[in-house]
This record gives C-alpha cells, structure tokens and sequence, in this order.
C-alpha cells in the first residue's frame, strides 16, 4: 500500500481537480464548453437521427370515414352564397400537401375560388429553394439534415402583385434555432431570391413591396434585464447559452435587407422593460409572431398611423412601436394568453388570435378576439356559444393566423393544430365558409400505415384575402 499511494494520490488528486474543472466549466459556460457542447448535440442527433420515424410532413393524423380519394372533396364546405363574397382563396400548403395537384413535392401554396376550384397550384421545390440561399449557409445551426424536405418547413405566405408568393420557413425537428428563412418564389414555384437567415413566422407585406419579417439574432450567456431605479438586475438564466433576441427585419422586393428593428433592445429602453422578467422561455423572452402597421384610422399619440403592432407571444403582450425612432410607445396586456397574429382592425382596436384564454362560455376554445389598444376592452368574436363550432374541440396550442378581407368586415381564422380553417363576420362570429387541410398520402406512406386507408389532416397555416 505504502508503495501504491505516491502513485495513487496524484491521480486522485488530478482527476478531482479535471472533475472540479468540468463543474466550473459546465456551470459557468467556460472554454471550451461551447465546443464540447456542440460536440455531443451532434452525436445525440446523429443518432436520434438515424432511429427517427419517417417525416412525411406536417400532418397531425388521420380523418376516419373519409377516403384518401375523397380528400380533395372534402376540403372545402361552402356555408353562405359564394356569388356574394368577391375574390379567391389562397392557402397554406407543404410538402405532401395537395399531392392531386403538385405530384413531386406537393404544393406550397394553392388559390381557389369561392366554389372551391382550384385556380392556382404552387409546386413546392424544397431544392431549388434551399440552392438560391443568399446567405449560402453562413448563419449557426445545430442538427441540420442534409434533405432540406427534413430542415425546413414553409409556414407563412404573401402574394406579391404578380402572382409571385412570399414564404416564411421554421425548422423541422431538433433544430435549432426554430427560425430558418424567407424565400420569394414565382407562379411555377422557381425561387426568384431565398435567404436562410433566422426569418420566422408569417411576414407582412406592404402596398411597395417591402416586407416586414419577424428575425431573430442568437447570442451568448443570459439576458439582463434592470428592474426599478437602484440598479437591480434580474437575470433570465437561459438553459442552452444562446438566447434567441427577437427584431424585425425590413426586405425589400429583391431580398435585401433594408434595415433591422432591433426589439429585445427597444423594450429593454423603454418603461414597460420589467415585463421581460415575466417571460415564459428565458431562451426566448419575446417570441414575435407578427408585426402589423396602424393605417389612417388610428387614434394618434401612442397609437400614431405607421406605427408597428408587434404581437409577443411569451410575453402575452402587444407592443406599439415607432418604427421612425425604433422606440416603444405602448404595451398591451390583457386576458388573452399566448396570442398570434395581431392585426389592425380599425381606430384603437385589434383582433388577435387568442391561444391558450378564453372562457368557460365557449369550452375554454382557443378564440378570435378583439381588444381596444387605449381602453382594453375586448370582445369574443368566434366560436360563439351554441353555435356547432361551440361544440367542437378547438384548441390551437400553437401557432394560428388571422387575415383580414379588403373591407375589414370578415376574417379567415386558420387553427394550425386543428388543420381547420374558417371565415367569420367579425360583427356576428357567423360561419361563411369552412376548409379543412385533407389529403391523400396513400402513395407515400409504408404498408400498415393509417394514410393507406383514411384521410391525412395536415397542419393549416394560413388562409388569405386574393382579389379575383
């Protein structure tokens, strides 16, 4: 023994010391943990990778009772006389969605007209777009497959007025971050720019062209945000070390970058910063998931037309911001919760997407909701109690997207969980019309599989105002 222990204890000691190192290491995110880290998630997700069901796409399940061949068919249940609602339907698609009409890779995007023809398919082509990345693959990411149909997934649309679409992209899977792009492909579904930079959810776009795209920067450490005046600090402790910063990028026709709103820093500048302390994710303390503009209707003062209405998801939270002085002139809260998609309705009053509030008056249903930006009143526009919608299970726990017709007057409400959309009076709530995302996957699935024998539900992303 006493021969053993001159040699023992030094190793003893050396592997206290390299375990006391790793534990600082690890504790306080010290070189080399982040190549470390980066070293292991890749393993992990190599082999998840390989042990993964098979992606088909973004569907939620199987509709019992209807027929892959009668998909198509059912989609689409007019409710009040089509002759008196102008205009056609544009609709969210993905890969294998609309397989009937796009055989390759689905269709991204499809416009029909109020009977429910289809005037207009988008083939999706997942390579040519991933192949015209302005940014040529330079941004950070972490478990990126090399199939683009396995990394990325469209999400949001706009139609240019040439018929050409606007595609927002999130990733698919564990990659991270979720952001992935914005691409501006034409009628034939070609890529006429594409930029995988961390673009996200559904953008805006405006009467000249440009495009207002929710982006996000990600960054070390945790956030520190100030509460009151003696200098306090409160520290969101952000798991991972790369905390998602939320701004709003301003793109042009041609995919350049205008200019960058820098929001995480806007509402750390403002009064309402306290608020940060309060958010769900300390990973991703705003979550932006759309950014409307106040037209000539607004009131004025906090609420001046032009100004933006940014809609915080993990914050439950409207911001009104200045995009002149990129200052924060108001913040909304309320009894929504989880809200998407915020939209200037007229004056001081918004609608939203309101996920995970409600009330027991409607089954605690996810709602289309109006709010008064000066005064907070709001209003229940849809589901309404005892109406057949009452009665369903309508509960998006994320995601959804709300557009307003031309006039103001309707909406198209698209529960992405549900893959069911709908068009309502905004003054009654009342049903025009129903779509519900059904396909036939009966050609791209294994034997056994549900798909062979029933409808596939796909996730609905958006329903849109096209004039005829």
């Amino acid at each position: 023994m006493s021969r053993i222990l001159p040699i023992l204890l030094p190793v003893l000691s050396a592997a206290i010391l390299c375990f006391g190192i790793g534990v600082m290491v690890g504790e306080y995110q010290l070189p080399p943990y982040r190549t470390v880290a980066n070293g292991a998630k890749t393993i992990y997700y190599s082999i998840k990778a390989l042990t993964a069901p098979p992606y088909y796409g973004q569907f939620q399940g199987v509709e019992p009772g209807i027929a892959p061949a009668d998909a198509a068919a059912a989609r689409f249940t007019p409710v009040a006389d089509p002759a008196a609602y102008p205009g056609h339907i544009l609709i969210n698609g993905g890969l294998n969605e609309y397989l009937d009409l796009c055989p390759g890779d689905g269709c991204v995007g499809v416009e029909i007209d109020r009977t429910g023809k289809v005037v207009h398919a988008y083939p999706y082509r997942p390579d040519a777009i991933h192949a015209a990345d302005m940014t040529h693959g330079s941004l950070y990411r972490e478990a990126v497959p090399h199939d683009p149909r396995l990394s990325f997934r469209p999400l949001g649309l706009q139609r240019y007025d040439n018929g050409d679409l606007l595609i927002t992209f999130q990733s698919v899977g564990d990659m991270f971050p979720f952001a992935a792009g914005v691409a501006r492909i034409d009628p034939d579904g070609n890529p006429v720019w594409a930029r995988f930079d961390y673009s996200h959810h559904w953008a805006t776009l405006l009467p000249d062209g440009r495009a207002l795209v929710p982006d996000l920067a990600v960054t070390d450490g945790n956030w520190q945000v100030p509460i009151g005046p003696r200098g306090k600090i409160e520290t969101l402790q952000c798991d991972t070390g790369r905390p998602q910063v939320d701004g709003v990028h301003i793109i042009g026709p041609d995919g350049t970058v205008e200019r960058r709103i820098d929001v995480a820093a806007a509402l750390l500048d403002s009064p309402y910063s306290a608020l940060l302390a309060e958010t769900t994710d300390p990973c991703d303390p705003l979550h932006i998931n759309y950014v409307d503009v106040l037209d000539d209707t607004a009131p004025g003062g906090a609420l001046t037309p032009g100004y933006l209405v940014i809609s915080l998801r993990n914050l439950s939270a409207i911001a009104i911001l200045d995009p002149a002085t990129d200052r924060i002139t108001r913040v909304v809260r309320g009894n929504f919760v989880q809200q998407h998609s915020v939209h200037h309705l007229r004056g001081a009053k918004v609608v939203l997407f309101d996920n995970w509030g409600g009330d027991t008056e409607v089954g605690r249903n996810s709602r289309l909701m109006e709010v008064d930006l000066e005064t907070g009143a709001e209003r229940r526009i849809f589901p309404q109690p005892g109406t057949e919608q009452d009665k369903e299970e309508l509960f998006s726990d994320r995601g959804s997207y709300i557009n307003l017709s031309p006039d103001h007057s309707r909406a198209f409400v698209s529960y992405s969980g549900e893959g069911t959309g709908f068009e309502v009076d905004l003054e009654t709530g009342a049903v025009i019309l129903r779509y519900d995302s059904l396909h036939d996957l009966s050609g791209r699935v294994g034997d056994g599989a549900p798909e062979k024998t029933n409808a596939a539900r796909a996730s609905l992303y958006g329903m849109l105002y096209i004039p005829g």
